[in-house]
């Protein structure tokens, strides 16, 4: 980390790319996890296109481990000259109707610095996150989110603190771009097929009345990024909770899709996330 601090930021994204590339070329299974998402989610493309971006992401994700090494030492000012806000009055508005707000949002661009971002800009933030197994890394990763003022929850028993923090008026969010469990998951459609989505944002969303908001952070340049926010989600009242949660989890799938259908190359392709869907044929990871 603290070599990547001492290089100027063009020869450690260089480097970074390079050695970047060259993982993905080396194979391995991740690569090939990689591929198999990207032949699901994007069928009209040739293998080498597909390939391209799975290699791009690759990189992005050396540059999004650059920034978040460079950005250690970094306070508010700092962050903030980096970053441009797109559609920051859908927050306003939702956090105006007073019961907190839900940030829909995923592994997207440099996702990290987005985390330490929003308390710079004024949005109390609260992050629902997973503990890193590895303790030095959980540790310096824990005092860096929060080190501009984000409240970070783990994935343990989160509910009831998700809800405190939706009644102090917080935005609470959360990366809902992975699978989960068959038997706490809905399947709901992501890239044409359905895939087992966490519906937790929905249902506590609807029993605190808080609006979701879908957002993003894109790299835009070696060194900008632009952090982005759509409408709020329409909420359905079909007058069964968990018929709703399902609908409202769908619209927020269909939310992150756009983004990573934006700039497919800055998410993380490496997840096995179409696992179980019953619209594929055969699993996409069988043999891998």
């Amino acid at each position: 980390m603290a070599a990547l601090r001492a290089l100027p930021l063009a020869q450690a994204q260089k480097l970074g790319a390079a050695a970047a590339r060259r993982l993905f070329d080396l194979g391995g299974k991740r690569v090939a996890y990689v591929i198999a998402n990207l032949r699901v989610a994007f069928p009209e493309l040739s293998e080498a296109a597909r390939s391209q971006i799975g290699r791009e992401s690759y990189v992005h994700f050396a540059w999004n481990l650059i920034d978040v090494a460079r950005s250690a030492s970094w306070g508010p000012e700092q962050l903030i000259a980096r970053v441009e806000v797109e559609g920051r009055e859908h927050v306003d508005a939702a956090r105006a109707k007073g019961h907190g707000v839900i940030g829909l949002t995923l592994h997207l661009g440099s996702f990290e610095m987005s985390m330490r971002l929003a308390p710079a800009i004024g949005l109390p933030v609260t992050v629902i996150g997973r503990p890193l197994t590895n303790r030095l890394l959980r540790r310096a990763m824990l005092a860096q989110r929060t080190s501009t003022g984000a409240e970070l929850l783990l994935h343990r028993n989160v509910a009831p603190q998700m809800l405190r923090a939706l009644h102090k008026g917080r935005v609470v969010t959360v990366l809902n771009d992975q699978y989960t469990r068959r038997s706490k998951g809905v399947f709901v459609p992501f890239f044409g097929v359905r895939v087992s989505t966490s519906p937790g944002p929905a249902l506590i969303a609807l029993r605190a009345g808080a609006p979701i908001i879908p957002g993003a952070f894109v790299r835009i340049g070696p060194d900008r990024h632009r952090m982005v926010f759509r409408p709020a989600l329409d909420v359905p009242d079909t007058g069964d909770r968990r018929r709703d949660a399902e609908l409202l989890t769908a619209s927020g799938n269909a939310a992150l899709e756009a983004f990573i259908r934006e700039s497919p190359e800055q998410w993380m392709w490496s997840h096995r996330r179409f696992r179980h869907s019953p619209d594929l044929p055969t699993d996409p990871y069988e043999g891998l």
